[in-house]
Parts: C-alpha cells; sequence; structure tokens
C-alpha cells in the first residue's frame, strides 16, 4: 500500500462526506439531540444546587445553621446518558451513512473500475477510506466532546477532575469503536450488492437487528427485568440467592447471553456506562476496577472492531466478492 495514495483517498472522502446533505442533516440532528440532552441535566443539577443554597441560607436566617442538609452529589458523567444513547442509534445510523457514502459516489458516476485500472490497489483504497473516515469520526466526537466539557462546566459551574476527563476520553474512544464498526459493515455491502439501494436497505435491517431488536429481546428475557427497580431488589434478595435462582435458569440463561453477546451494541453500552458512571454503582471506582468487571466487553468491543476493520480489508481484495457488484 502507498501511503501518499492513501493520504489522497482519505482526504477526498473526508470532503465528500462534508459535502453529502443527508450526512449533514443527520450530524445536526444528532448535535441537536446531545445539546439538548446536556442543558436538560445541566440546568435541572443547577436547580437542585439553587434549591439546596436557598435552605442553607433559610435556616441560617432562622438561627438554625447547626442543621445538616444532605448536599446534591455531583457527577458530571453521569449526565451523559442521553449523549450516549444517541450514539447508539443515531450515531450507528451516520456510520452506516458514511460507509455508503465512501463506495456510492464512485460507483454513481462509474469511476470505480476506472480508479481501480489506474496503479492503485484495493487495500489503498479501502485503507484511505477507513483513514478519511476515521479522521471525520474523531472530529466529531472530539467536538462532542468539547460540548459536552464546556455546556456542562457552564451550566452546572463544577469541573470536570482529570479522571473524569481521561473517562470521558475513553467513552468517545469507545464510541469511535462502536461507529467504525457499522461504517465498515455498510462499506463492504456498498461494494457487494450491484444496486446500491439495496446495499443501504439491508445495511439499515442489520442495523435494526443489531442496536434495536436483539438488546431489546435480551433485555426483556432478562429475569431481574420483569419487576420496575429489579425483581432481585423488590424480593430484598443478596447477591448469593440471586445466583442461586439463577442456577435454576442455566440454559435459559446461557442463551439469552448468546443472544446478548452477539450486539455490539450491548457491549458498547455496558462498558461506556460503566467507564462514565452512568451506571451508578461505578460512581468514585477507578479505572482499575472497572476494568475487572468490564473486561470481558472490552474485549468483545475491540473483537468486533478489529474484525470489521479485517474484513473491510479482506474481502475488498476478493475478486469473488467484488465481482457481483460489477
Amino acid at each position: 500500500m502507498n501511503s501518499l495514495t492513501i493520504w489522497i483517498i482519505a482526504q477526498k472522502g473526508y470532503q465528500d462526506a462534508l459535502k453529502n446533505v443527508l450526512f449533514l442533516t443527520l450530524l445536526l440532528f444528532l448535535f441537536s439531540l446531545v445539546g439538548i440532552s446536556l442543558m436538560v441535566s445541566a440546568f435541572n443539577f443547577q436547580a437542585q444546587v439553587d434549591q439546596y443554597n436557598r435552605a442553607i441560607t433559610q435556616l441560617q436566617s432562622m438561627g438554625q445553621s447547626g442543621v445538616i442538609l444532605d448536599k446534591p452529589q455531583y457527577f458530571p458523567l453521569q449526565m451523559l446518558r442521553g449523549t450516549i444513547e444517541y450514539l447508539e442509534i443515531i450515531g450507528a445510523i451516520i456510520g452506516i451513512i458514511l460507509g455508503y457514502i465512501s463506495i456510492a459516489k464512485e460507483k454513481g458516476n462509474n469511476t470505480m473500475q476506472l480508479i481501480l485500472s489506474r496503479p492503485i490497489s484495493k487495500l489503498s483504497l479501502i485503507g484511505g477510506k477507513i483513514l478519511g473516515n476515521t479522521l471525520l469520526l474523531f472530529s466529531i466526537l472530539g467536538l462532542i466532546g468539547l460540548f459536552i466539557v464546556f455546556a456542562i462546566s457552564g451550566i452546572g459551574h463544577v469541573a470536570f477532575s482529570q479522571a473524569e476527563l481521561f473517562k470521558l476520553f475513553l467513552g468517545l474512544l469507545f464510541s469511535y469503536l462502536y461507529l467504525m464498526v457499522f461504517f465498515c459493515l455498510s462499506t463492504l455491502l456498498s461494494l457487494f450488492f450491484k444496486s446500491l439501494p439495496n446495499a443501504l436497505i439491508v445495511g439499515f435491517i442489520i442495523w435494526l437487528l443489531i442496536v434495536l431488536i436483539i438488546p431489546q429481546i435480551g433485555d426483556t428475557m432478562d429475569p431481574d427485568n420483569q419487576v420496575p427497580g429489579g425483581l432481585f431488589n423488590s424480593l430484598h434478595m443478596d447477591t448469593h440467592q440471586q445466583q442461586q435462582v439463577m442456577t435454576n435458569f442455566k440454559t435459559y440463561e446461557t442463551w439469552r447471553n448468546i443472544l446478548e453477546e452477539s450486539s455490539v451494541e450491548k457491549h458498547y453500552e455496558r462498558l461506556t456506562f460503566a467507564t462514565l458512571g452512568i451506571k451508578s454503582i461505578y460512581n468514585g471506582k477507578d479505572l482499575r476496577s472497572i476494568f475487572q468487571d468490564q473486561w470481558g466487553n472490552f474485549l468483545w468491543l475491540i473483537g468486533f472492531y478489529i474484525g470489521s476493520i479485517a474484513s473491510a480489508f479482506y474481502f475488498s481484495n476478493n475478486r469473488k466478492f467484488l465481482s457481483k457488484s460489477n
């Protein structure tokens, strides 16, 4: 592979995406949803702080300054639940659209064969597409990260600690890995299908299965989710008692876990929710403790990412695979 050729293709892919109306519309939609979610959460927390301060002032004016009130706890990263959920759904769609755009323009203008007839290898072409869209996704996630810091700090008036900033960086990095899986999937579909609309339709069907249907089935089949707040919590059962109960559903749980493990969305959600402390049991824990518990989900996410990148390179260099698209 020629590094200069890859860089030129990457630049072209980056620029082509920024000229695509559908991509820009989805991106604006994503930023709008993330912004609304962050502002609502930040204003809600600030309202709690103001209420607390008014209560303290009122008690002091009444000569009861010794009364202790619980101060609202501030976990800025916990406010990112909406952001992560929007990246799971809208972000995955953006990944599919980017993969489609990366191939559709060349195929639509009948320039794909012309490009490959020149001294440009298929691996260089795909490598350039992946690099360009990697830079684009880093740009998008970087802007989201800056917006998160300034929105929450500006409205909530609480600074992020260095540990929280690093956790935010990891959360955005995991988001990149997740989005690239859908980009590579859509790129392969666009290469494989002769009809580009068919490639897009199949991409969205797979998106529905991975992002919406399989995770929902897995959650619905979880015995602990049958009661709001958790079945085990409502029965006041400790961990040992829960394990004893679940031994009676071993086969059932095995198949439910297999179903959930097949969805990259589920691994991404579990890992980011834990890292960012969105799941409250991980608040205040260091990364070592979190990764000891989430190591499996991390490996699954990395596996999906590496597998998708490897598949993009392998199949793009497979004549039998590409011949079906001609």
